[in-house]
């Protein structure tokens, strides 16, 4: 190409000002920069002898045939050593592989305008086309002649193309051999999908003959909330009883403990036996701990000015039922009643709601491989009549691991459905305990302390005759006494002092006289 003649090109911006300097005869410097270089290092520049564009970008030979490929920085150089002015007519080719690709494309459109050749990128740029076109060598020589790919020596001295760092793929195939390769490959999917349905088959019948055999505890509707007004005040009493009795402090920074103790009942005792809730050691007895908002400083700020459920001004916020003398894990809480903040009949909602637990087999993934393999080996004997033997043992073999995975898993099942029956009915009978308990609960708590040799109110274990009798030791007791003056010095009346410490009418009438006395 003349550098006096007009590019025949749809020329960009910056091809048009280079075309210019090619025309006065100017010089190019190539700098290797990229967009996190600001001090590209140069190259030995010479003068242009023709260019190769593509798009935006180029390959520009200059003298000596040195070649200055796209992706480079090309800076045109005025001859001058302040060369701020020529550094303003760059451009920078873009670096990725979709950029490159497309060079490749419109080369290899050029070079061969009859082939159908593909041009594809996804991690390296793969160049497909059938083997009555050009052969390999011929296509990577244009692709280095065209400036669109640079050879490069791996460790082992063989050479490989790259364009701006992306490697190429050449798939040069026959039609024919693709086509039977192609239609090969169709048919063996179809047999695998045909394969594939027929084994899911086989285990969802497997699935649900499993499930039949077992009959699974099914979720009951919740029990009613308790709209019994004379139940719900007398939660409101012993809500009351838990925060005066648990000397809550405001520079206390733990919550405060009360759980007063309850006689479980023998069907109740027995049951949570089973489920373990309770060991042969244990008395047949459950505690009601009381719920407490948290008293630090932190917790206090969040709950009065963040929280939407404040509760302002209760610090018993509910109860929790378990068997035994200590706090479990939510997981065995047999009732619970939560404290709302209403004042209308739902300001107490009780709980917890039964979900049953469903069996998942541990053998799960095994169990389904084996009836894959055993479908299989009924599919190759099927289409492979001549070994019926070997077949027959195979499926037979499976067939006997199947079975005695399915006999675990039954009687899994079943102890585990058992379980959960018996886990909804203690929750059915620890609800009518509390109801019962909530109605009456000095006596009860004293004979549950008796019964464990432990203090009603801090169950600490009692050696005292005297305290064994009345169930609560010398130091709760004090505090009781002490705490019914305090309520008489402000004039309440016996029956108001009963309820709130309570304690029976006849011994509040008894530690009165005696103060009056």
């Amino acid at each position: 190409m003349s550098t006096k003649e007009q590019p025949d090109f749809r020329a960009s911006d910056f091809e048009l000002r280079l075309w210019d300097q090619i025309h006065h005869g100017g010089n190019v410097t190539v700098l290797r920069s990229g967009p996190h270089c600001t001090h590209p290092s140069r190259v030995p520049s010479g003068r242009i002898v023709r260019i190769e564009p593509f798009g935006d970008d180029g390959a520009i030979y200059v003298e000596g045939e040195r070649r200055a490929f796209a992706g480079y920085v090309f800076v045109l150089d005025d001859d001058d050593d302040d060369d701020t002015e020529a550094r303003n007519l760059y451009a920078m080719s873009s670096k990725t592989i979709v950029d490159a690709a497309k060079r490749v494309r419109q080369a290899l459109k050029r070079a061969f305008p009859q082939r159908k050749i593909s041009v594809t990128s996804s991690g390296y740029i793969k160049v497909t086309w059938t083997d009555d076109g050009p052969s390999v060598e011929q296509v990577e020589e244009l692709l280095v002649s065209a400036g669109c790919a640079t050879v490069k020596h791996s460790w082992n001295d063989t050479s490989y193309l790259e364009a701006d760092g992306h490697s190429f793929y050449f798939d040069r195939y026959n039609a024919a051999e693709r086509a039977a390769a192609i239609k090969a490959r169709e048919l063996a999917q179809e047999e695998d999908r045909v394969r594939r349905e027929r084994e899911n088959k086989a285990v969802n019948e497997a699935l649900v003959a499993k499930h039949a055999a077992v009959k699974t505890v099914r979720h009951q509707r919740d029990e009613p909330w308790i709209q019994d007004e004379t139940a719900l005040q007398a939660f409101d009493a012993l809500r009351q009883r838990a925060e005066n009795e648990a000397h809550i402090s405001e520079d206390n920074e733990r919550r405060p403990s009360w759980a007063p103790p309850l006689l479980l009942g023998e069907e109740l005792a027995e049951i949570c036996l089973e489920l373990g809730y309770l060991t042969p050691d244990n008395k047949w007895i459950g505690r009601l701990w009381a719920t407490f908002g948290s008293p630090k400083r932190s917790t206090k700020y969040l709950r009065e000015h963040v929280s939407r459920h404040t509760l302002e001004g209760l610090q018993c916020r509910g109860f929790q039922f378990f068997a035994g003398s200590i706090r479990q894990s939510t997981g065995t809480l047999l009732f619970e009643a939560q404290s709302t903040g209403y004042s209308d009949s739902n300001r107490w909602r009780f709980g917890p709601a039964f979900w049953p637990r469903s069996y998942s087999s541990p053998h799960w993934s095994e169990w389904q491989d084996l009836l894959r393999k055993r479908e299989y080996y009924r599919i190759q004997q099927e289409e492979l009549p001549r070994q019926p033997d070997y077949f027959k043992a195979q499926i037979e073999e499976l067939s006997q691991k199947i079975a005695a995975i399915d006999a675990e898993d039954l009687a899994r099942a079943q102890t585990l459905n058992t379980q959960e029956e018996l886990r909804r009915r203690a929750m059915s009978l620890a609800r009518a305990r509390i109801l019962d308990f909530v109605g009456a609960p000095d006596a009860q708590m004293q004979l549950a302390a008796r019964l464990c040799g432990r203090c009603c109110i801090c169950f600490k274990e009692l050696t005292d005759p005297i305290s064994l009798e009345r169930g609560i030791g010398p130091d709760c007791y004090k505090a009781k006494i002490d705490f019914i003056k305090a309520l008489a010095q402000e004039k309440r009346r016996p029956e108001q002092i009963a309820f709130l410490s309570g304690m029976a009418l006849g011994f509040v009438s008894e530690i009165l006289s005696e103060a009056v006395t």
